[in-house]
């Protein structure tokens, strides 16, 4: 298996700094080297830990490009200068595993996007029946010091559910997401420190993707 080294971080910042198609070309070998194949294994073995352990879902593993969609450029360069995958299912408004790494160094986590702010709907709704599972949840997270609920707010507070809930339920969508993004370690360090954190995450994941769906005319709202 190939790792993430020094030399990962030194040549994403030439990139960032160079970011066009010549220099690119010139510079893909230690691309494919540094950066792509360490990707791909950490991905891969991301993918199998969560395939071996957690039986039950129908994973699956995307891989970013390098390249930018060239109709969404706005100005930069032709170039991704960092690489990201995540591990997910197809079932609608589930949550999705992720690890990326950029010039800066490495952040993880696990995020719930879903049109409409449908996810949060159906949190809103649970926590106003039982508010208990999230509660714990929340204690969990508050007793830790890895990672951070994220998610865009509301400019204006709309909903009330507690001092443990209410910033859970006033954002457009939400997840959990890493706080140090600055490398400790390559290697299998870093490989074990990603494949515990998924772990340490499934019960929110868990928790998520069994939120009861929306009825039908409810998803418009």
């Amino acid at each position: 298996m190939t790792y993430y080294t020094e030399q990962t971080v030194e040549f994403l910042w030439k990139l960032r700094l160079n970011n066009n198609k010549e220099w690119f070309l010139a510079h893909k070998p230690e691309y494919e080297t540094l950066m792509l194949e360490p990707t791909k294994a950490l991905a891969n073995a991301a993918f199998e830990h969560m395939r071996d352990k957690y039986p039950k879902y129908d994973w699956k593993l995307h891989i970013s490009r390098i390249y930018r969609d060239a109709r969404r450029l706005y100005g930069r360069g032709p170039m991704n200068d960092h690489l990201w995958f995540t591990v997910y299912t197809d079932k609608n408004n589930h949550p999705a595993f992720y690890f990326g790494f950029d010039p800066d160094g490495f952040d993880y986590g696990m995020g719930c996007w879903s049109e409409g702010n449908v996810m949060l709907e159906r949190l809103r709704r649970q926590i106003a029946v039982d508010p208990a599972p999230a509660e714990q949840l929340a204690r969990k997270l508050n007793r830790q010091s890895e990672f951070i609920l994220w998610g865009d707010r509301y400019k204006k507070q709309k909903y009330e559910a507690g001092p443990l809930l209410t910033d859970w339920v006033n954002r457009k969508n939400i997840g959990l997401h890493s706080q140090n993004l600055h490398p400790d370690g390559f290697g299998p360090a870093l490989q074990d420190r990603v494949l515990a954190a998924f772990d340490w995450m499934m019960p929110y994941y868990q928790f998520f993707s069994t939120l009861p769906e929306l009825e039908e005319s409810d998803q418009s709202m």
